[in-house]
């Protein structure tokens, strides 16, 4: 196999930025078809996107013997039945966040996953940037010490009630869509965080906002915002305080959108400005050189089961239950 052939499994607004237009500068995937529940609306998005191929359903694409690999960017209660799905038809798999429904659906498809010679890994695009890899490197030097305190901000206002994100069958929710990204970026730089409370904004089972208050590793306090009814500017930022200093991102879910990271110590700050490459095409390469190569893929099970740990465990300390799969039809 010298190029991943890939399939798509919905044509949400996503895959243009996720796979589409990262593809032209990944040579070795090609996005070769397209389905979706609504026929008309997948010959719409191939058209626009120059895919060559419409199938007529989700089962055509995991048969199909030109189909590496499949993406999946349906509504998150629906990621894990397709994923197993496309694991027993022996299709690669690049996943939307969150990975799962819950916790346990995300065991359940690491286990299929394990031994199956198969790649499954979260489209996590942020963690594959260089600008993670970066802020983990300046801590491990010591730019501010020794870590003390961390928070992470994810807010956007989804002033659209009829959106996905806002129906709790779907897998909706502030957590679910926005709060994983400083989970994320909070467990990559500081391990692991057992969820100590959390306050959620509930609106008809969906957290509309949530706040939670993590215990990281070595004594860290962590702090994870995440809220859909924002009415301030959207707000994706991060600060991480240690004894001699503080490091602040800006953009740190999409670098390429002005990233940022400014180091303050001593009375003097020094800043560097992220990589302007999307956060996609960096995935999208870590991808295809996982499928093609063995190599890692960096955002692949292990650390989707971790984090939807701490996801399920948010909920139940905001006093919500976690989310639950949904049926495909």
């Amino acid at each position: 196999m010298a190029t991943v052939r890939l399939g798509v499994l919905g044509a949400a607004r996503i895959l243009h930025d996720a796979v589409v237009a990262p593809a032209a500068q990944v040579p070795e995937v090609e996005v070769v078809a397209v389905a979706a529940r609504d026929r008309e609306r997948a010959a719409a998005m191939a058209e626009r996107e120059g895919i060559a191929r419409v199938l007529p359903d989700y089962d055509a694409v995991l048969s199909d013997p030109d189909v590496d690999a499949v993406y999946v960017p349906t509504p998150a209660a629906l990621h894990g039945v397709w994923m197993r799905r496309a694991i027993a038809a022996g299709k690669h798999v690049l996943c939307e966040k969150p990975f799962t429904a819950n916790a346990a659906e995300a065991e359940e498809v690491a286990a299929l996953a394990d031994g199956s010679g198969l790649v499954v890994m979260e489209a996590f695009h942020s963690q594959h940037h260089p600008l993670w890899a970066r802020l983990r490197a300046l801590l491990a030097d010591g730019a501010v010490g020794q870590v003390r305190e961390a928070e992470a901000d994810f807010c956007v206002d989804i002033a659209d009630r009829s959106d996905i994100r806002w129906q709790e069958p779907m897998g909706g929710g502030a957590l679910m869509d926005l709060g994983v990204y400083p989970l994320r970026l909070l467990t990559h730089l500081l391990g692991t965080p057992e969820v100590r409370s959390a306050v959620a904004q509930d609106v008809d089972g969906v957290d509309a906002e949530m706040t939670v208050r993590l215990d990281l590793p070595n004594r860290v306090s962590g702090t994870l915002r995440a809220s859909m009814v924002e009415t301030a500017r959207p707000r994706a930022w991060a600060r991480i305080t240690g004894t001699t200093g503080s490091l602040t991102i800006d953009q740190p879910y999409g670098p390429q959108h002005g990233g940022r990271v400014v180091v303050e110590r001593d009375g003097g700050s020094v800043e560097e400005a992220a990589d302007p490459t999307p956060s996609y095409v960096f995935m999208l390469r870590t991808f295809a050189d996982a499928v093609l190569r063995g190599a890692d893929p960096v955002s692949g099970t292990a650390q989707a089961v971790e984090a939807m740990r701490v996801v399920d465990a948010a909920y139940r300390a905001a006093g919500m239950a976690p989310r639950e799969p949904a049926a495909a039809a």
